[in-house]
């Protein structure tokens, strides 16, 4: 795929980011706002997953950065 897809400012960004939108849009209307909510924060869960290179070090990142060890 093109990087000017991704490149802010460009025609082909402001065209995936519309169809982006009428998506969101879409979801509100069918599915309602909790509904979309959830789907939302399932797609960044499974993108977060996908995405980081060193799976198990983010996540014991994140998890002690919410419940730091007790021996600390």
């Amino acid at each position: 795929m093109d990087k000017k897809f991704f490149q802010i400012g460009t025609p082909q960004c402001g065209f995936v980011l519309g169809i982006a939108g009428v998506i969101v849009a879409f979801m509100l209307l069918f599915l309602g706002f909790w509904r979309t909510l959830f789907v939302a924060v399932l797609f960044g869960a499974g993108y977060f997953m996908g995405a980081s290179a060193n799976k198990a070090e983010t996540i014991k990142k994140t998890i002690n950065r919410f419940f730091p060890p007790k021996n600390q």
